[in-house]
C-alpha cells in the first residue's frame, strides 16, 4: 500500500478550512514535518512508516487557514476547534487512494514547532484498516525566493 498520498492527505488537513476567527501560532517560514504512519487490519499489520517533508509555509497561508494544505479527496469537516495553540478536528474524506477514511486529530503549535497525533479508520478494498500518526514539524528557516 502506498502510504505517501496517506500521509500527503492527513498533513494537508492539519488546517484546512476557508476562513479562521483566530490565526494559528505558526511561524511562516521552510517548515520540514515529519510522519509515522502506523497500520492494521484483520489481514495483517504494518509497523511505524516515517516520511520527512519540506514546504514553505508563508504568512497568507497562515492567515488564510491553508498552512501544510495539499488536499486530496472530497473532505467534510465533522468538527474542527482552531486555537492560537492549536486545533482539534473530525474528519472523512471520500475518493481517496486509501478509499473512505475518517479521522480524528489534535495538533498543538508553538509558533517554530507542532506536534499531533490522527487516529483514523479507512474502509479500503481491503476492508476496515485503523491508522495512527504521530506528527511533528519545525521551522527550519527563511523560505528561498
Amino acid at each position: 500500500m502506498n502510504r505517501k498520498p496517506l500521509a500527503a492527505l492527513t498533513l494537508s488537513l492539519i488546517l484546512t478550512t476557508s476562513a479562521f476567527a483566530v490565526e494559528p501560532n505558526i511561524e511562516p517560514g521552510m517548515w520540514e514535518t515529519t510522519s509515522t504512519v502506523t497500520l492494521k487490519s484483520a489481514q495483517f499489520s504494518m509497523p511505524g512508516q516515517t516520511q520527512t517533508q519540506s514546504e514553505c509555509i508563508t504568512a497568507e497561508k497562515v492567515a488564510e487557514g491553508q498552512a501544510f494544505l495539499e488536499q486530496e479527496g472530497d473532505c467534510t469537516f465533522a468538527k474542527k476547534d482552531l486555537r492560537s495553540d492549536g486545533m482539534d478536528y473530525s474528519i472523512t474524506c471520500e475518493g481517496t487512494d486509501a478509499g473512505t477514511m475518517t479521522m480524528n486529530a489534535s495538533m498543538q503549535f508553538n509558533g517554530k514547532t507542532m506536534t499531533g497525533k490522527v487516529d483514523g479508520t479507512m474502509e479500503s478494498p481491503m476492508g476496515q484498516m485503523t491508522m495512527i500518526m504521530e506528527l511533528s514539524g519545525r521551522r527550519t528557516g527563511s523560505c528561498s525566493r
